[in-house]
């Protein structure tokens, strides 16, 4: 069995362009540090400088056949400052693309339409609780359908009566607000 640590940088690269998986192991194990310190250097952030060599590493296996390199160390510490470079470029536009007005009033009306999906949750979830007289009364009477005469003489009820199941749901729905509103403000 050949001990591909004592292999000189063209052998390694004539057997990687035959396939040899144990020569790209070498490679990877060879220069792999290095790599890392040049993306780090660059990036500052040891996840993504990571990211970045497995990345170029992953490119140099799949083009193997196609790319011609003449200095294997040279091509992997260009290559990797490509992909920080390319990273910069890359975050920078997505910096620039999230503080256009556009974009801000796009996101802005995202959150807006979450937020009140989520209080319309947390609100019905509040009316699940009540009994379920209150609940079609307060329904009747928000609906716009029914003035409270209209919904004592369709439930049997006294006015009063209704009024009463109204003012409950109300207090429960208030206090779902304020219990929300301690939360998020």
């Amino acid at each position: 069995m050949q001990n591909y640590s004592t292999l000189p940088e063209a052998s390694l690269l004539n057997r990687l362009r035959s396939d040899d998986k144990e020569a790209f192991t070498e490679i990877y194990n060879r220069y792999w540090e290095k790599l890392l310190a040049i993306a780090l250097f660059h990036a500052r952030d040891k996840h993504t400088a990571e990211d970045m060599v497995h990345d170029v590493m992953l490119s140099l296996w799949t083009r193997r056949q196609q790319v011609a390199i003449t200095t294997l160390e040279g091509y992997l510490a260009t290559a990797v400052k490509f992909a920080v470079f390319k990273h910069m470029a890359t975050g920078k536009r997505r910096r620039e693309l999230l503080h256009t007005p556009d974009q801000q009033a796009f996101n802005s009306d995202i959150e807006s339409k979450l937020d009140a999906k989520l209080l319309q949750e947390y609100l019905d979830h509040a009316m699940e609780k009540l009994p379920e007289k209150a609940r079609v009364i307060f329904q009747y009477s928000r609906s716009g359908e029914f003035t409270n005469p209209q919904i004592a003489e369709k439930m049997n009820l006294s006015p009063k009566s209704v009024e009463y199941h109204i003012t409950k749901a109300l207090k429960a729905l208030k206090e779902a607000v304020r219990k929300i509103k301690s939360v998020f403000i």
